[in-house]
């Protein structure tokens, strides 16, 4: 029972009374909003205006009308879509609560699957679990309703074909009965917030923090619309460990009261605390090998429908593909090698404080790198036990879904190393961490296709690799470690200048020990104009660049400019096809490359048929 200095503001929620809880100014704003708040309550209760039975809607002939013009679209570009690919909502017009996402995915067993309540797909899953269902009084639908990879969605359709799409989805947002829409991820909130006027009211007491959004129309209140984190987001908790509790409770809170005022608005039950406690969040996203290779099928046919629709866009920079990093016997030894030396180390021999300002004997330095090298590989093996499924660190495979963020631990963890900064500025974003991965040399594939979790991960294992490995021991003895402020040093190229991450072990010359070391391997010197111009690569061309009967409306010739005197010039352009950059696995390829082969003998045969009947 509410208390009595309580007061409810709409359905089953309830607030502590705003004329005690709240100042003067927030209680104007409040008291200026309270009569729309009650007379959309009043026109809820006795379905007049908003019920759906009285809208003359029908959802499934909406549909289908829908669906035929969106085929149209594409037809009338060259490309002939899968009917079958389109999904369509789920649930009743008439329920309480919509459940609001961006787009239907191939993360599922069967894309032919016509309905956005597909529990076979991880996301609607993860909402099925915390009660937002059918089941529960929901409707559940998509912005956009045909399958492709969501970033593909937001860079790649043009606004025409997003009007299409958002003429039924808001049709359906006209007709359904919903007094609260939840928004689940950054898609949705961009494109609301485009097309509707969305007032906030900011809640109170124990909902404090909670923005609450009203859209208004023809100044009367329409609905309650809230947004969220994505799903997504929170399948990368693996475990009940110390590090995953306290990534749940941090981000988990917030998610949990939005949704509880979501559910008490809506006059609906879900469990309580289920993104901060429940142990159904917990989920393996590992599939068979064969649902994976069937996934990346479906993919790479879809790059090659939306290619041929759009032969100027760069879709390499947003195609998932799983990612697999895996230790060199060198790198195993090497780590291996650590732990073993470390064994051997008496206690008492590590003393951080230790200096080297002349020379002298830097065994104590020497054991306490070997020390921060095995707690490194600790930290991170208790790191990747708590986001990441049956971890074996070295050897991750990640195939994650695209998510909004990185766990906060994974980027105080990063943030904590030395070797991973640039003159001691800490890796701060998702370029930095591009360009950390660049310079790992160990890091294998493309970072634009990675989703920020295996970027992350990819990083923090290529550099564990680095730091374990050792000098030669040839120049070993030759070498010694320093303590601070001689212990880190940053570095720039020789080249272009830029900065290079930093050396977090830093090795001088026993005889000079002002003189840094950068290698200890004589032969690393960069090869020469003459060595790069003696290479055949002609013999590869047929494979890797476009034909000029392929390239469209790609120039001939580009404009390049030198970094360093800005000179430009004009080049012969060799373009590349997308099909072979690597970015889709072997299997997605070969579908990409047999789509688009169908495509093109779907053209000869148009051109065909139009000069039989001239």
């Amino acid at each position: 029972m509410p208390g009595q200095e309580e007061f409810r503001l709409f359905g089953d929620l309830w607030l502590p009374d705003p004329e005690q809880a709240l100042s003067s100014q927030e209680l104007v704003h409040v008291r200026a909003i309270l009569p729309q708040i009650r007379a959309f309550e009043t026109n809820w209760m006795n379905h007049t205006k908003y019920s759906y039975t009285r809208s003359g809607w029908s959802l499934n002939e909406a549909y289908e009308e829908f669906r035929d013009r969106e085929c149209n679209w594409w037809e009338a570009r060259g490309v002939t879509r899968p009917r079958q690919y389109m999904v369509c909502p789920s649930g009743e017009l008439n329920a309480s609560v919509a459940c609001h996402l961006f787009n239907p995915t191939f993360s599922v067993d069967d894309p032919c699957c016509g309905e956005t309540e597909d529990l076979s797909n991880p996301s609607i899953s993860q909402l099925n679990n915390a009660e937002f269902s059918t089941q529960n009084n929901c409707l559940i639908f998509d912005h956009l309703a045909r399958r492709d990879a969501s970033k593909h969605c937001a860079t790649t359709y043009p606004d025409d074909l997003l009007d299409l799409h958002e003429q039924f989805v808001f049709a359906l947002r006209d007709a359904m009965n919903a007094k609260i829409e939840i928004c689940w991820g950054a898609n949705v909130r961009e494109r609301m917030f485009k097309k509707i006027h969305l007032q906030p009211f900011r809640l109170w007491g124990e909902f404090a923090g909670v923005v609450l959004y009203m859209e208004i129309t023809q100044n009367r209140l329409k609905r309650f619309v809230i947004f969220v984190a994505h799903p997504q987001r929170f399948l990368y908790v693996k475990s009940n460990r110390e590090k995953a509790r306290a990534w749940r409770h941090r981000f988990g809170i917030s998610q949990d009261q939005a949704l509880t005022v979501a559910a008490r608005l809506g006059g609906i039950q879900i469990p309580p605390n289920f993104y901060v406690l429940d142990p159904r969040l917990a989920r393996n996203l590992c599939v068979p090998r064969t649902v994976s290779d069937q996934r990346s099928i479906w993919r790479g046919q879809a790059v090659a429908q939306l290619k041929k629709a759009f032969p100027a866009v760069d879709l390499s920079a947003s195609t998932d593909r799983p990612h697999h990093i895996r230790p060199t016997k060198e790198d195993k030894s090497s780590v291996q090698s650590v732990f073993t030396l470390l064994a051997k180390v008496k206690p008492g021999k590590i003393n951080e404080s230790v200096n080297l300002p002349q020379i002298v004997d830097d065994t104590a330095l020497r054991n306490l790198r070997l020390q921060k090298i095995a707690n490194y590989w600790n930290d991170l093996g208790e790191l990747l036990d708590a986001f990441i499924s049956n971890p074996n660190v070295g050897t991750y495979s990640g195939s994650a879904p695209r998510e909004e963020g990185l766990p906060d631990p994974f980027i105080e963890f990063i943030q904590a190393q030395d070797g991973l900064k640039f003159n001691k500025r800490e890796i701060s974003c998702r370029a930095d961490l591009k360009i950390a991965f660049e310079l790992l040399q160990k890091c294998q594939g493309t970072p634009e296709t990675l989703d920020i979790l295996t970027l992350a991960v990819s990083v923090l294992t290529a550099y564990g690799w680095m730091i374990s490995r050792p000098r030669k021991p040839q120049v070993d003895n030759l070498l010694i470690l320093r303590g601070y402020p001689n212990n880190t040093v940053a570095r720039k190229c020789s080249g272009c200048r830029k900065e290079y991450l930093d050396d977090p072990f830093a090795y001088w010359a026993k005889s000079r020990p002002n003189c840094y070391v950068l290698c200890g391997k004589i032969k690393h010197l960069p090869c020469t104009r003459k060595d790069l111009e003696e290479k055949r690569l002609d013999q590869f061309d047929k494979w890797f660049l476009l034909r000029p009967e392929e390239l469209g409306d790609l120039p001939p010739e580009v404009e390049v400019s030198c970094r360093n005197c800005q000179e430009t010039r004009l080049v012969e352009a060799r373009w590349t096809d997308i099909y072979f950059n690597n970015n889709l696995s072997i299997n997605g390829r070969i579908a990409a490359l047999i789509e688009a082969q169908r495509l093109i003998e779907a053209d000869n045969i148009i051109k065909e048929n139009g000069l039989d009947q001239d």
